[in-house]
């Protein structure tokens, strides 16, 4: 199997912009501002909101908690863990749009 970190762009096109995954270079030559751009204002608010659930949820450990127990904490970073897994899972059928790769 061929990794696609390696792949010439010209054999992208046998693959659905929905299966590909993104190469070192798709990766570190990101533009944030240029794929929330091409995000539907419905995509953006899903996005949006996923975003602003894990920064309230995780962002809240980042500072002084000594007024939560340990199982509050715990339960904060089980919420955090989820958050985030929920923010992965759903944007990652959103790559194509992020990156540019579906024809529009």
């Amino acid at each position: 199997m061929t990794s696609l970190n390696n792949a010439h762009p010209a054999s992208f096109a046998a693959i659905s912009p929905d299966d590909r995954m993104p190469t070192f270079v798709d990766v570190t030559t990101f533009d944030a501002a240029s794929a929330w751009a091409r995000l539907s204002p419905a995509q953006q608010a899903f996005i949006g909101e996923l975003a602003v659930q894990l920064a309230a949820v995780g962002n809240r450990l980042n500072f002084e908690h000594s007024d939560f127990t340990t199982n509050e904490v715990r339960t904060i970073e089980t919420l955090e863990s989820a958050a985030l897994t929920e923010f992965y899972d759903k944007s990652e059928p959103l790559w194509a749009d992020l990156y540019g790769w579906r024809a529009n």
